[in-house]
């Protein structure tokens, strides 16, 4: 606990996870009124769920590239700013499509927009990290930035939830717009604290450089970004998990929110309640590894983590569908929150640990693009496979299959310590 008040005497560190809450929570918001968008035009269609979220996901493949060059030549707070006052642009035109026009196209197209904002904002977070606290405290600061993170999140789902219900979607993304400016203004007071620390060339905007600045993106900075994921053995690693990881979280989210939504009959309430249990797990889950984790095998934990995620989702859905407790549910949601919040803070540790800080944008881009391309074909997979079969089994089928997974590799990993050992 020591370790974790200490934290709180570096401003710079203060001022980061303020902005990055009120980001994370505008990030849930958005999410979860989404989804109550599209229930109100299409109710029970994991399909045009499927559709919308894709418009989430598919702007990392397009625009996280040349992002992560960028973010390691600019100023990274001048890009967070810059991304959350978009953002906070943008979700003000949601309403103005969703409530005056027929058509879902333009409502695609701004969504398409605010996340391709986010591919600049979430590598540039997360590469400016190590640059706030000293190398021994890279865990605990990884620990307390999660909790931060899961803590907004919290709030985001849980009181978005019902702020979609009561207020409504339109006063919901009023709200919205004005949390990402409050996360701007936390990271311009964090901007003018560091003004006097290194300098990044600011963006340019002449269109020959910024020419020059894209052939040279792919020529050279973006291959030595991937070049990094495929031949650094840590990196790999992570890179291999998140895949895994985020193709579980692809193959259960559309799917998930679908089946709570016909189970208990609520357009977004009681998927805030299970997204707020989830996130109490990520949060107790994150500050119980940030008082131990330096003692475990972090390959270990994260394949044990996998393969009581994956048992923590069956018993959500049992709990539900068979038992129809909502405790049950809501206890579940929060063991697996428990179990994931591992494999965050230590991925991220391995990659702050390992990759020098001009790197760094770059290899949360490419990371970000792998576990969007796991999430992206998961949910088109399982939400089309929902139209024909009983979700309750598509569910199961998603936590049975990642529980194998983990206790596979945890076992192999074992077996493998212990034949090099007697060796």
């Amino acid at each position: 606990m020591a370790k974790f008040r200490s934290l709180l005497k570096n401003k710079n560190f203060v001022l980061y996870s303020i902005g990055q809450a009120f980001s994370q929570f505008g990030d849930r918001l958005v999410q979860i009124v989404l989804i109550g968008l599209v229930y109100k035009r299409w109710p029970g269609s994991t399909v045009q769920l499927a559709k919308l979220f894709f418009f989430t996901v598919i702007p990392s493949f397009f625009i996280s590239p040349i992002a992560g060059v960028y973010i390691d030549r600019w100023n990274k707070k001048h890009v967070m700013i810059a991304s959350d006052v978009l953002r906070a642009v943008a979700i003000l035109l949601i309403p103005v499509f969703f409530l005056y026009r027929e058509s879902i196209i333009p409502i695609y197209a701004i969504i398409f927009f605010i996340f391709a904002s986010a591919c600049f904002f979430l590598p540039a977070r997360l590469s400016i990290l190590p640059t706030l606290v000293s190398k021994e405290d890279l865990l605990i600061a990884n620990s307390a930035s999660s909790i931060t993170w899961v803590g907004a999140g919290i709030a985001g789902f849980s009181l978005g939830g019902v702020l979609a219900e009561w207020i409504g979607i339109k006063n919901s993304l009023l709200i919205n717009s004005f949390v990402y400016l409050l996360s701007a203004g936390s990271f311009t007071l964090l901007l003018f604290r560091m003004r006097n620390g290194k300098k990044f060339s600011k963006p340019v905007f002449n269109p020959h450089e910024i020419k020059e600045v894209i052939r040279k993106s792919f020529r050279h900075d973006l291959v030595e970004g991937v070049k990094a994921i495929f031949f650094e053995k840590k990196i790999r690693f992570v890179v291999y998990i998140f895949f895994v990881f985020s193709s579980m979280i692809g193959a259960i989210y559309v799917v998930s929110v679908v089946f709570i939504q016909e189970t208990l009959k609520s357009m977004t309430k009681y998927v805030g309640i299970f997204s707020m249990c989830l996130f109490v797990g990520l949060l107790v889950g994150s500050y119980i590894y940030g008082k131990i984790g330096q003692r475990l095998s972090r390959a270990k934990t994260i394949f044990f983590s996998l393969m009581l995620a994956g048992a923590s989702i069956n018993a959500f859905v049992v709990g539900l569908k068979i038992m129809q407790s909502l405790w049950a549910g809501c206890a579940s949601a929060a063991l697996l929150g428990l179990f994931i919040s591992p494999i965050f803070v230590t991925s991220n540790v391995i990659i702050h640990e390992c990759t020098e800080s001009n790197l760094r944008g770059r290899i949360f881009s490419s990371i970000g693009i792998v576990m969007n391309l796991g999430f992206l074909l998961f949910m088109f997979l399982s939400s089309v496979l929902a139209e024909h079969i009983d979700r309750f089994w598509i569910l199961i089928a998603c936590g049975s299959g990642f529980a194998i997974f983990g206790l596979v590799n945890f076992l192999a990993g074992t077996l493998k310590k212990a034949t090099f050992s007697s060796s």
